[in-house]
């Protein structure tokens, strides 16, 4: 079905359309008249000295909502033009709510990946736990219970993130190996399929380069590395010795006093061997991720994972005996034909398992899937309560376990507010997921499809950087892909 929309001035548009998207996910926006559309809105502004009139309107059917305010401004510059924009998506969130009769989004008038960080701006800023909540709730229109969620992943992360005075000195530091044994049903990465025999010896080659030239650099501006997470993609799709090499270069390039902590997503079970274990961590690695996705043998059929439960209690068996002390678990609520009673019994497998932190994912349908390809946007929407029915339970069933909220992303678009979320034992939170999510300090993403992000200490100001995802892309691109990196850390450090 399609929503005609009408704003004027037409910048409007940019301010509350992911609104609109919120409150009908399953609805196409046009800005033409379209005999087609089943809903009509209008919106339209004007500023007149220090004053801001909105006025808007929504039809649909038999049914006409009209809506009018005018508000009083008092602020200049950047401030004036940030206030006017929330009163413009306040505005438009209270129309749809009046129009569509319920709830839009508990997150309110935030529709981006990382709410989180709007509680630390207000906690920098000294404002109190009342005045926070009272902020997220009225003028960001937050429902109670995301607002406490926020602020309780706020409360636990904000002690352990990077410092302005700090962000200068020390960055995280990303290592993408974009090949898995197999392509998941859920997943648009488009990596290689590696295949045992296959030589990735080109893109290793130009990964090798990267990281030579990056560590220069940082050795140029005094800058150490915290935290170093090798992900993809699958990493340990790598041969052991492929791995040792890798570990070579990061303990002679990157790993120092100043690097507190190494991640290593060992992400397939079926890609894992107690000698491969014990390499990565004689190599340094501390902190290991094995995602089983789902404890559900027939689930893992139809998604593509080439790995059973049995195989991740192994895996996990043999990275204690390895010596790791930090284990994170990944799963993912809303695979196909999963229901309360699966959740319940993966959350138990896992719990049972005792990993440090347990990431919980909501499956996002991306395009370029083949899930995607396969599932229309009905049947997406008919999984929105099974799924929020099973991020209840696993939040109910972590927390009795003494698990904590300490980091929380949302996808775009993400439908019935939901998000992902990482949980933690105390004293075992990871410092990379963190900063990453939160934006704090630099990461500097190295290999096929890394990203990085430039900090600027000074202002806040951020810059985002892509890697190529397709390795042959990469390794045919890398002298410029290092140009581009060495100047941005140059700008901002």
């Amino acid at each position: 079905m399609l929503i005609q929309t009408t704003f004027q001035p037409e910048q409007l548009y940019a301010a509350v359309h992911e609104l609109v998207r919120m409150a009908y996910p399953k609805h196409e926006l046009t800005r033409d008249e379209s005999e087609l559309a089943g809903i009509k809105m209008h919106m339209e502004m004007q500023v007149n000295g220090e004053q801001v009139c909105l006025f808007g309107w929504m039809t649909q059917r038999d049914k006409r909502t009209v809506r009018e305010e005018k508000h009083d401004i008092k602020w200049t510059g950047d401030t004036r033009r940030r206030e006017i924009n929330r009163m413009v998506r306040r505005f438009a969130y209270d129309l749809l709510v009046e129009h569509t009769g319920q709830s839009i989004n508990s997150y309110g008038i935030l529709t981006g990946m990382r709410p989180v960080k709007l509680v630390h701006r207000m906690l920098d800023q000294g404002m109190d736990t009342e005045h926070i909540r009272e902020q997220l709730t009225d003028s960001f229109r937050m429902s109670p219970e995301k607002a406490e969620l926020i602020m309780e992943v706020a409360a636990n992360n904000y002690p352990y993130l990077v410092r302005k005075q700090q962000a200068n000195n020390i960055i995280g530091l990303y290592i993408g190996i974009p090949f898995c044994p197999t392509r998941c049903y859920y997943c648009s990465f488009p990596g290689a399929v590696y295949k045992p025999g296959d030589s990735l010896q080109s893109f290793l080659t130009a990964l090798y380069q990267e990281m030579e030239a990056i560590a220069k650099c940082l050795k140029e501006m005094d800058t150490s590395v915290q935290s170093i997470y090798i992900g993809g993609g699958t990493p340990t799709v790598l041969s052991e010795i492929e791995l040792e090499q890798l570990f070579n270069h990061l303990q002679r390039l990157f790993i120092s006093s100043a690097t507190a902590e190494i991640t290593v997503e060992a992400g397939r079970p079926d890609t894992l061997s107690p000698r491969k274990l014990k390499l990565l961590k004689d190599g340094g690695t501390n902190r290991i991720c094995i995602n089983p996705q789902t404890m559900n043998d027939e689930t893992l059929v139809k998604i593509g994972r080439a790995h059973n439960r049995k195989e991740v209690v192994r895996s996990v068996i043999w990275a204690r005996e390895a010596g790791f002390k930090q284990l994170n678990m990944d799963l993912i609520v809303g695979l196909p034909d999963e229901g309360s009673q699966d959740y319940q019994r993966t959350a138990e497998d896992i719990l049972a398992l005792a990993p440090e932190n347990i990431t919980v994912h909501t499956l996002a349908v991306k395009r370029g899937s083949r899930m995607a390809e396969r599932e229309g946007r009905e049947s997406v929407g008919d999984r929105i309560k099974n799924v929020q029915e099973g991020l209840t339970l696993m939040d109910r069933l972590f927390r009795d376990n003494y698990y904590k909220p300490y980091y929380l992303y949302r996808q775009k678009y993400m439908q019935a507010s939901m998000e992902n979320i990482g949980y933690s034992k105390p004293g075992h939170f990871c410092l990379y997921n963190m900063n990453m999510i939160e934006e704090c300090q630099t990461i500097v993403g190295l290999g096929g499809g890394a990203a990085s992000k430039f900090i600027n200490a000074s202002d806040g100001g951020l810059r985002s950087f892509y890697n190529p995802k397709n390795p042959v892309a990469y390794a045919e691109t890398v002298d410029k892909l290092i140009a581009t990196k060495v100047d941005n850390l140059k700008a901002v450090h």
